[in-house]
């Protein structure tokens, strides 16, 4: 349906919410590619971490040149990677500043980026974390072991990014090599290099952040080892960058500078695009996408693979609230018609989903999940009045969306269904874009729009769906909807654990049926962001990690990509 939280595969990883996809309506083909064009004439390839080339065979970037770069929404939060409050949006602009340890890669797995190397014990309860050589921060501090405990260790204190580290029991210095840090786990945990991926694995100067303990100000203006410096920061208005020209993964980055504006109504950003005020922008407005399909007006590359999922996000535990009960969860569901959202809003842009696990994504099912398949308003309308014979008096229902037009529009198609399938009224309220992942974070809402769930392995999911993370209302929790599930809960410490792929399917595909069971989320569609530039800006396209591999295009995180290999032709 809408876009909505993007925390997650980058903090964390990404959840979101904010463009306007039309329909719980985001994501892609079934066959999940990438697809690129140049000049208007497209190609589709199977799933791959690099898509095509943007650039004309045979032409090699050019150093040099300035971009601004419309994203969908601003982050409003400090920039210490601790503490963001960290959307898509926000994962885009700061993994310029900051680089992450590792990087998912195109094998599906994950690689070292920052860190040299990232080795674990036998049983995966200890972690070795080896900072490359030579590699300072853009204030001359050495990055080492030292920096990796300093960041790892607040990443562990965080509010939000210690829901990650729940399973960390210590970080510490290899008194043997300063360049190595060792984390020890309570648990087995062999997935955990997929946490330090995004925003649990940035690096930030110890300097830096040792001086914003005590100087607020300092907070605005972060400190990184990445390709691009902090220029200027203007909250709501603009984020400045320069090149850093001592860049350790050379020949990146080609650009001078670059610019992030936010601008969140999706086709605003486009018009902006096409008034020249912008060079680049990203987008799920399925409006947009189609046109620049249809058009060769401009370059387009489209990030599907591993993506997320739009859906309704529910809150099923809180007290006196009738989405506790699985019969009017499962109402919701039966009464709702996303096919229609997807064809009509969405333009038809992206596949229905029956679960939280887009198509390249492990656990996925094309159906059989046990969610219904299509609206069947008389047994909406069956349930609902078999809960109200059983809990009489008013049944009312609040209904969050952001303050974009298209999302607007969905809400409004929901609330028209529900109240059909029996509910006595349905709410709806708005909230900006700057505020609405604060608002889930702390479980101040009955029914949500949303936008999560893309990343590699489940245990990207653990924080979001563990009952670990579920603290009551008031508290922050990245499990938003604050599920308790005691089977969930076994399904997930099982994946952690296990280094099996044939079994982590099996565990996947049993989580997603029972969500599908228990109808926790309405699930809408799978999410496809397209990013589309002026012709003369070139290199929208993935690279090879230090080991060799090639990096999952959208390096995790749906929706971005690293602007480090942009360049402009002259």
């Amino acid at each position: 349906m809408l876009a909505a939280l993007a925390i997650a595969a980058g903090l964390i990883g990404a959840a979101c919410g904010g463009d306007d996809d039309g329909g719980e309506a985001t994501e892609t083909t079934a066959g999940g590619s990438d697809t690129t064009t140049d000049g208007g004439s497209d190609t589709t390839a199977e799933v791959t971490t690099v898509p095509p080339p943007t650039t004309e065979a045979g032409i090699e970037p050019v150093p040099g040149g300035n971009v601004v770069f419309a994203i969908e929404a601003d982050t409003s939060s400090p920039w210490r990677p601790s503490e963001m409050v960290c959307a898509i949006a926000c994962h885009q602009v700061i993994r310029n500043i900051y680089d992450p340890l590792a990087l998912p890669n195109a094998e599906g797995s994950w690689s070292p980026y920052l860190a040299e190397s990232i080795t674990p014990n036998e049983d995966f309860t200890e972690w070795r974390i080896t900072a490359r050589e030579g590699v300072t921060f853009h204030d001359g501090t050495p990055f080492d072991g030292a920096a990796i405990v300093e960041n790892l260790t607040r990443a562990k204190q965080g509010v939000l990014t210690g829901n990650v580290f729940r399973a960390v029991d210590s970080i510490t210095l290899d008194p043997a090599d300063p360049m190595t840090a060792v984390v020890a786990t309570n648990t087995s945990w062999a997935a955990f290099p997929f946490s330090i991926i995004g925003q649990g694995g940035y690096q930030a100067s110890p300097t830096w952040l040792l001086a914003s303990d005590t100087d607020e100000t300092l907070r605005s203006k972060p400190v990184g080892t990445g390709p691009f410096v902090y220029g200027d920061y203007r909250p709501n208005e603009v984020f400045s960058m320069t090149k850093n020209p001592d860049y350790w993964n050379q020949p990146y980055p080609y650009l001078d500078s670059i610019e992030f504006r936010p601008i969140a109504d999706g086709l605003n950003r486009r018009d902006a695009l096409k008034s020249g005020t912008v060079d680049i922008i990203h987008t799920t407005n399925a409006a947009t996408i189609n046109e620049v399909r249809s058009t060769d007006e401009f370059p387009y590359v489209e990030i599907n693979n591993n993506g997320e999922t739009a859906y309704t996000l529910l809150h099923v535990t809180q007290e006196g609230s009738p989405l506790t009960d699985v019969r009017v969860r499962c109402a919701l569901a039966y009464a709702s018609d996303q096919q229609l959202l997807i064809d009509t809003i969405g333009e038809g842009v992206n596949q229905i989903a029956f679960g939280p696990f887009s198509p390249t994504q492990t656990g996925y099912m094309e159906n059989g999940t046990g969610f219904p398949e299509a609206q069947d308003m008389a047994k909406a309308q069956e349930l609902i009045a078999e809960y109200r014979a059983e809990n009489p008096g008013p049944l009312t229902l609040s209904l969050a969306t952001t303050q974009d037009q298209t999302n607007l529009t969905i809400a409004q198609q929901q609330q028209q269904w529900w109240v059909e399938a029996g509910f006595d009224e349905v709410t709806i309220d708005q909230i900006d874009q700057g505020n609405y992942i604060v608002t889930a974070l702390l479980g101040n809402f009955q029914v949500f729009q949303w936008r999560n769930h893309g990343g590699v392995d489940l245990d990207q999911q653990f924080h979001w769906w563990h009952s670990i993370a579920a603290p009551e209302v008031g508290s922050l929790a990245l499990n938003f909807g604050r599920i308790r599930d005691p089977q969930l809960d076994a399904l997930l410490e099982e994946n952690r654990a296990s280094s099996d792929p044939a079994r982590k399917e099996e565990i996947a595909i049993e989580v997603n049926k029972l969500f599908g069971t228990q109808c926790y989320n309405l699930w809408g569609s799978y999410t496809t962001w397209s990013v589309i530039h002026k012709p003369e800006v070139q290199g929208v396209v993935g690279f090879n990690l230090p080991d060799g591999t090639a990096v999952e295009f959208g390096a995790g995180i749906a929706g971005t990509f690293f602007p480090m290999t942009l360049w402009v032709q002259q």
